[in-house]
């Protein structure tokens, strides 16, 4: 549970990190990869829950969601990085001529 709880913090500090690197207008996007992440391992709760058999084994399940959910929120922060860089370079370009 340990593993699970940290990788879950690590995801949130990491897109409050992200958060505050975006340009000011764009600062709220950051919540959207933690969404996604949320959903992904909720996701992997309920169908896993839904095959166990005795909820005394839900702890190697809650690890697999927390692992999921992190590697979507690092995904979709990646993304959401990408494209806010090139959006940015794109305005500067327009500026510059």
């Amino acid at each position: 549970m340990t593993a699970s709880f940290a990788l879950i913090g690590l995801a949130l500090a990491t897109a409050g990190v992200v958060g505050l690197l975006l340009p000011e207008g764009e600062r709220l996007a950051a919540v959207l990869p933690l969404i996604t992440g949320a959903g992904i391992g909720i996701l992997t709760l309920a169908l896993g829950a839904n095959a166990l058999q005795d909820l005394d084994d839900i702890q190697p399940l809650f690890l697999a969601g927390s692992v999921l959910g992190f590697a979507t929120t690092m995904g979709a922060l990646v993304v959401l990085w990408r494209r806010s860089s090139h959006a940015h370079r794109e305005g500067v370009d327009e500026r510059a001529q």
